[in-house]
């Protein structure tokens, strides 16, 4: 309960007059908060407090909304209102204030008067193969369900086709209890290479809040502002996939003591603050095993062990890659194991065996390798030059003929595009067969960069930076001078 208000005199004039009786009405059903009738009302708390406090007659969405929160005949105090503002009959109504008449689409009115709002379920189908990740789920349950005084955004990062978006509905399957008031959900990365406004996002949360069209503010600011109110006084679960950078999900976050956003995204999103992380990592040979078994029958993956083992590892244990495999393996029944593990192993064809319907990796690669640079680009052509599964900046700079900081710089921006992750050898950068393979169809594209510096130069720098490639490797943990 909030600190009392100021006494009002309701003898002083028809508008304190009319803000006591609110008063009374807000009394008469039970004294609740200002914080619970705007879960209601769909104005913040300070609007509704306003309209009862007497400085100045409340406007009529505002006083409908007050009284219908509170179970009051709407019909009589639209009357009242009429008459203390001057403005008798139905001539003088604006727009706005006819359409305050009207619930919120997705609502209902109870025998009172009071606006239910619909209880929104966005998020898609969850995968009912989902296996393994207890650890990191119970790691992220915890942090949901820390006490304090806003919830915490969380961040679940990794490279492409480790599952993020799985993991996310997994973990909303868990902690739903939590969240009474239903999910939303956005794909941000949906639509193009700017992907969605943030605007055209809220605008479509606010409608399945309930709110109706004719409410939500045009300005885009006062639209955001309504929806972290929302969002703020209600027990929410928000799930925004494929954020690219932070000013696309920036927006979107907002002060919520009781409402969770989670945010996945293949970049770290390291300009976000005060923000809890999961970093997803690629399957155990264990998980990538029980989800072939999970998709084609334990009875298979058990007669062909060995087999299925090869798969999961010409698979990086890459879990979009091991889904894709198993599904094709299910859809064959009469072919061995071995027989698709042998069509796995032949690296030029890799790429065209990873394809189930509409689902490829190729496809997810590609997507990631043309938001790049052209000198990104050029960066991950030479992955496909090594089967060593890692490299180096002094290795990517020594091939490009480039600053060790350039090379450096560009290796974070591919991480952050989901192509490659950090190793755990300080130095090195993981590169799994799957890019390498990738790499390889793409270097038989020319490079814009390289036309751009001429050769001579190109040769001089790049020998320069080979001996300084073999000296520095050397020193690395583990190091060799293969790059």
């Amino acid at each position: 309960m909030g600190r009392p208000e100021r006494p009002l005199d309701g003898s002083t004039g028809p508008i304190a007059a009319f803000a006591h009786d609110l008063r009374v009405l807000r009394n008469r059903a039970g004294n609740p908060s200002y914080r619970e009738l705007a879960r209601t009302a769909l104005f913040a708390p300070s609007v509704l407090s306003s309209a009862a406090s007497g400085h100045r007659l409340p406007t009529l969405a505002v006083t409908l909304a007050f009284v219908s929160a509170c179970g009051g005949d709407r019909a009589v105090w639209e009357r009242r209102w009429r008459s203390v503002a001057g403005q008798p009959g139905t001539g003088a109504e604006t727009r706005e204030d006819r359409a305050a008449d009207t619930p919120p689409d997705g609502a209902h009115a109870t025998a009172s008067g009071v606006i239910r709002l619909a209880r929104p379920a966005q998020l898609p189908m969850a995968s009912r193969t989902f296996v393994g990740r207890e650890r990191d789920l119970a790691d992220a349950a915890e942090m949901i369900g820390a006490s304090g005084p806003v919830k915490v955004p969380l961040l679940v990062s990794g490279p492409i086709g480790v599952g993020k978006t799985a993991f996310a509905l997994r973990l909303a399957e868990e902690v739903a209890a939590d969240f009474p008031d239903g999910q939303l959900y956005a794909d941000l990365g949906d639509s193009g290479s700017g992907g969605r406004s943030a605007n055209g996002i809220v605008r479509g949360f606010l409608r399945a809040l309930g709110v109706p069209a004719h409410l939500v503010p045009d300005d885009p600011m006062q639209r955001i502002g309504l929806y972290r109110s929302l969002l703020a006084e209600r027990r929410l679960f928000v799930l925004l996939t494929g954020v690219r950078d932070e000013g696309q999900v920036r927006p979107l976050l907002g002060q919520a003591p009781h409402s969770q956003v989670v945010v996945t995204s293949r970049a770290r999103l390291l300009g976000l603050e005060d923000t809890n992380r999961i970093e997803l990592d690629t399957f155990s040979r264990k998980e990538s095993l029980a989800l072939i078994g999970r998709i084609a029958g334990p009875g298979r993956v058990r007669a062909e062990h060995d087999a299925t083992d090869t798969i999961a590892e010409l698979c990086g244990d890459l879990p979009l890659a091991v889904n894709i495999v198993g599904r094709k393996i299910a859809a064959r029944p009469e072919w061995a194991i071995a027989y698709t593990a042998g069509q796995l192993a032949d690296r030029e064809r890799l790429m065209d065996s990873l394809c189930v319907g509409d689902v490829n990796v190729r496809d997810r690669f590609s997507a990631a390798y043309e938001h790049l640079s052209p000198t990104e680009r050029e960066a991950v052509q030479h992955f496909g030059q090594s089967g060593a599964g890692w490299t180096t900046s002094i290795a990517v700079a020594a091939a490009m003929g480039i600053m060790i900081e350039t090379a450096d710089e560009l290796l974070e921006s591919v991480v952050d595009a989901g192509l490659i992750q950090r190793a755990n050898v300080a130095g090195r950068y993981a590169v799994s067969r799957l890019v390498s393979a990738f790499a390889a169809e793409r270097q038989r594209e020319p490079s814009p960069f390289a036309a751009a510096v001429p050769m001579a130069g190109r040769r001089t720098r790049k020998n320069a930076f080979e001996s300084l490639r073999h000296e520095a490797v050397r020193t690395l943990p583990g190091g060799s001078s293969e790059g």
